[in-house]
């Protein structure tokens, strides 16, 4: 997934930079080309079941947990010889500590509920290297100030010579976030088969809550794309039946992710919003 990334970055600031110059015919080849570099990123990813067996992979969670937020270290741990002797607590290893969705979600300014456990995601990116996090930070930063998200989607005004290349753009829009919601999907599919069906701790390694934590990000995701699709006229917008076949899965997908993560709640014992 990794060997992606270069692509990723690059085709990112691709998008940035059209924004910048307000240039359309750059714009939707770039998204066009982050949509290719997702896909490439999501297959890769689909390859973790061939790879990795469920039923094996909790013998070698154990060893990637953290301290914050689990029952063994209820008052964190104590390292002789580091700092004045006072406990300290970090997390485990994470998903949430890459960079590549991160970076999508700070172009597309995809918004997260003000919840528990979105403070949580965004306590992971200290964790980050810290010239990721300041590239981060500065591609949040500069799509805000170019107003990226807004021009590309004519979410303000689009002149009539620009409708067909604004449809255009609002469908490669949406088909970069589809790529969001399956790289988080099958997040949570890996979560669903390699850890709730074989475990009952609540806890995931880098110590969010295991059943709640995913099914957040996801369904911010899931949510911003029916609000966007929705919003650019639904089936009747233009924007092509490919489009339309993915909304149709989102819609699913909503669904699926509410009754799934209700059921694994109510066998814990814990609350699907928590």
């Amino acid at each position: 997934m990794a060997l992606h990334s270069g692509a990723l970055v690059s085709f990112c600031l691709s998008v940035l930079s059209a924004a910048s110059s307000r240039s359309r015919s750059s714009l939707n080849p770039s998204l066009s080309s982050l949509v290719s570099t997702l896909t490439s990123i999501n297959a890769s990813m689909e390859t973790m079941w061939k790879r990795s067996r469920p039923t094996k992979y909790t013998s070698f969670r154990t060893f990637i947990f953290g301290i914050t937020a689990q029952s063994m270290f209820p008052d964190g741990v104590v390292y002789e010889g580091v700092g004045d002797g006072e406990p300290v607590s970090f997390r485990g290893e994470s998903g949430a500590n890459d960079s590549m969705i991160p970076l999508v979600d700070n172009l597309t300014a995809v918004p997260y509920p003000d919840t528990p456990l979105t403070k949580i995601l965004m306590d992971f990116r200290q964790y980050r290297p810290s010239n990721h996090r300041e590239f981060l930070a500065w591609v949040r930063g500069e799509a805000e100030r170019v107003g990226v998200r807004a021009w590309a989607l004519g979410l303000d005004r689009v002149e009539e010579e620009e409708e067909e290349g604004v449809e255009e753009s609002r469908g490669l829009w949406l088909k970069v976030l589809n790529q969001v919601r399956d790289f988080r999907w099958r997040h949570w599919c890996f979560a669903r088969e390699y850890i709730l069906k074989r475990t009952s701790h609540p806890t995931a390694t880098g110590g969010s809550p295991i059943v709640t934590w995913l099914p957040n990000q996801l369904q911010a995701v899931l949510d911003e794309m029916v609000r966007l699709y929705e919003g650019f006229g639904g089936d009747e917008g233009g924007m092509g039946e490919e489009v339309k076949g993915i909304m149709e899965l989102v819609r699913r997908q909503q669904e699926t992710l509410r009754k799934e993560v209700g059921k694994f709640c109510e066998e814990r014992g814990v609350q699907a919003s928590a």
